[in-house]
């Protein structure tokens, strides 16, 4: 079968983009011709703060890099070539992209058509937002995601659609290793820092364990969307700058491995989510995982099992689940090592959700 994958893939950065290429990889894998095609510009300016690769337009390995979200041009040549395609998939992650896809598939009009949702709601608020969602994935046969949060999400917009729930499985693979030596307690924030992923609602949680006298350090690495001075500033309001590293950058993925192995738990304060590839990835290492109950995230993390979830979404109650973990953290590190999703399960839903049967 002959797919079309829609969406950015390396070098773009993020989970995302690692995403996609496990797709792309895990299609392939199942004997499918997938023709990629992918951003040359994938976000105005003003709305990604992070830093954007210099994309090649040229094809390499079977990606193509043509696509601007500003060039309607792009989007219409783009569906010409995806004609010949059995099927269509692409990332939902962003309003931002809801035009160029609508066109696209109407342009194409593939006889299947897949989303793989990431947000079925977008993080700050944008024009438009549930009605593009609702065009564009109207003009889908199925829908892929991550948690059956973001299965209410998605039809709370969308009717009839078949919904597939498959487990995220890690973005990268990355080795299992021994915790490091303690104390302290080594704590791991990773990835892009946004205000609504909490940040500050960590550093707050290691504050309030020094002054208990718990012995805590706190790694936030990772590209800030925000000016690094606005945590910088809560470190010094909290007293905290010996205990809060702050390392600011895009993390590239040989680094991932050794940054999991120098902490002993991954933390995600998140405010608002719907599901996280850092989750994966920390579990498939062995760390256990403490998150707010938010989104999806209680469906993976379960209390006492691979990590804790907070009662709520505050620093003092994400420092009593930090607690709980670090009581029994060895137990736990098993515990998150255990039944780790492959990529072949997403291959077998997507083709699920485009009503074809997986080989």
């Amino acid at each position: 079968m002959r797919v079309g994958y829609v969406g950015p893939v390396p070098p773009h950065r993020g989970g995302v983009a690692q995403h996609g290429k496990q797709v792309v990889n895990a299609l392939r894998s199942e004997g499918h011709e997938v023709a990629v095609e992918s951003w040359r510009s994938l976000y105005p300016r003003l709305l990604f703060r992070g830093v954007l690769p210099d994309v090649n337009a040229t094809s390499s390995e079977g990606v193509s890099f043509r696509l601007s979200w500003w060039n309607p041009i792009s989007w219409w040549s783009t569906g010409r070539r995806l004609k010949s395609v059995d099927m269509m998939v692409f990332p939902w992650v962003t309003p931002v992209h809801g035009l160029p896809l609508l066109v696209m598939l109407r342009v194409a009009r593939p006889p299947s058509a897949v989303a793989i949702v990431h947000n079925a709601k977008p993080h700050e608020r944008m024009p438009l937002a549930r009605s593009l969602f609702r065009w564009v994935i109207g003009r889908c046969v199925g829908v892929v995601v991550h948690s059956e949060d973001a299965v209410q999400q998605v039809m709370g917009q969308v009717d009839q659609l078949d919904v597939q729930v498959v487990e995220h499985p890690p973005n990268l693979v990355v080795c299992r290793c021994p915790f490091p030596s303690r104390p302290p307690l080594r704590l791991l924030f990773l990835g892009f820092v946004r205000e609504y992923k909490g940040v500050d609602l960590a550093i707050e949680a290691v504050a309030i364990g020094r002054d208990t006298g718990l012995n805590l350090r706190l790694t936030v690495a990772g590209e800030f969307w925000e000016s690094v001075s606005v945590y910088e500033s809560v470190l010094t309001r909290l007293g905290v700058e010996d205990c809060v590293e702050l390392r600011p950058g895009y993390v590239e993925d040989t680094e991932v491995d050794r940054l999991l192995s120098q902490h002993h738990i991954v933390v995600l304060p998140y405010r608002t989510a719907t599901a996280s590839g850092v989750v994966p990835l920390a579990l498939s290492a062995g760390r256990p995982v403490v998150t707010t109950p938010v989104g999806g995230l209680p469906e993976i993390i379960r209390n006492g099992e691979n990590g804790a979830v907070a009662t709520e979404v505050s620093a003092k109650a994400l420092l009593e689940a930090v607690e709980r973990v670090g009581n029994d953290l060895d137990r736990l590190g098993d515990g998150a090592a255990e039944n780790v999703a492959k990529w072949s399960d997403v291959a077998g839903a997507i083709l699920a959700a485009g009503g074809f049967v997986a080989d």
